[in-house]
């Protein structure tokens, strides 16, 4: 597919944080678990990573996903009944999860395993517990919202890990840290039965100008209607384009449904707006040819951008693993995050 993105494309980080990406080491296999619209696929690219598989159940998550990565096997999978077969088929050497986050979201109800929602987790867990130590991958990984620390879920999660012998780093990291302005929090696991590279906490980065991520032109379709913008006033967060200090709340999956509790907007001549798929994209450090389907509708593009990944923030965890071929943290400038004890 001409406009699919390319496998080497590695966006704004550039291939100054790559080294030997393309040298003597085999490749890794991956699945990509919860795949969504391709968060990670986004991540490695340019990496030693080959993602051999990205299963969801989300018939637009897929359909964005293959549109941008189309030859990652990705294809309606139900994870809460998926077999060892599927996740071992052919020698997988690498995991991603970004499992459902609302058994642990703070305006959630916090039911954590007695969730619906956490059982594929728990399935997976159980059959990394149980499949023969040959057939285990060599990496794993994990992206969820912070309150997932601490949770009856991350105890199972690291008690599997270390009866496995999984060598476990855990950290909480935001986009801000690494100079992106915009908010997403976020708990993230790296496991190997390798050698990790340690966390790195150097200073923070400054923010970016908001006006970077910004479309050209004036979007009259993006307009709150006067009488919203009127009847909430000062709940909604609105952001200067021409602030320098500017910087997002995090975007979730409600952008365009619920008013106060989604998002940021923007003041602009003719109003304020909502930012556009495109614009939040950017911000999750999505690469520049990222597209949806045309037939997807905005509302829908928000859900999907919402349910995602910080793109950038994954791809400064996997420098954990050294097989990647990313540059070490200790020589990157832009790695941060808050080491967990």
């Amino acid at each position: 597919m001409d406009d699919a993105i390319d496998a080497g494309q590695v966006s704004e980080f550039g291939k100054k944080d790559l080294v030997n990406a393309n040298g003597s080491t085999a490749p890794l296999r991956a699945l990509e678990l919860f795949c969504g619209i391709g968060g990670f696929a986004a991540a490695v690219a340019g990496t030693n990573v080959r993602v051999v598989g990205a299963f969801d159940q989300d018939p637009a998550a897929l359909a964005t996903y293959r549109l941008n990565f189309p030859d990652h096997g990705a294809r309606p999978v139900d994870l809460e009944r998926v077999s060892a077969w599927e996740l071992t088929a052919g020698g997988i050497d690498f995991w991603w999860l970004s499992p459902p986050c609302q058994p642990y979201c703070e305006r959630g109800a916090h039911r954590d395993l007695a969730d619906p929602r956490a059982r594929s987790l728990v399935h997976i867990l159980d059959i990394l517990s149980r499949i023969p130590g040959e057939r285990l991958p060599r990496h794993i990984a994990l992206e969820n919202v912070a309150g997932f620390v601490g949770s009856e879920a991350h105890g199972r999660l690291t008690e599997v890990l270390a009866s496995r012998g999984y060598q476990v780093q855990e950290r909480l990291l935001c986009p801000t840290e690494l100079g992106i302005p915009a908010r997403r929090r976020r708990y993230y696991l790296v496991a190997s039965h390798e050698q990790l590279r340690p966390v790195v906490v150097p200073e923070l980065l400054p923010l970016r100008p908001l006006a970077e991520y910004l479309d050209p032109g004036f979007a009259r379709h993006l307009l709150l209607p006067s009488d919203v913008v009127a009847r909430f006033g000062g709940a909604l967060p609105i952001l200067e384009p021409a602030d320098g200090s500017a910087c997002a709340t995090c975007f979730t999956a409600g952008y365009g449904r619920s008013i106060t509790s989604a998002g940021s907007y923007l003041q602009c001549a003719g109003g304020v707006r909502y930012f556009s798929p495109d614009e939040i994209a950017r911000l999750m450090q999505f690469p520049e040819g990222f597209r949806f389907p045309e037939e997807i509708g905005l509302r829908k593009r928000w859900h999907l951008i919402g349910n995602s990944l910080a793109v950038g923030a994954v791809r400064e965890v996997l420098r954990a693993f050294p097989t990647l071929g990313l540059s070490p943290a200790a020589e990157n400038p832009s790695i941060t995050g808050e080491k967990m004890v």
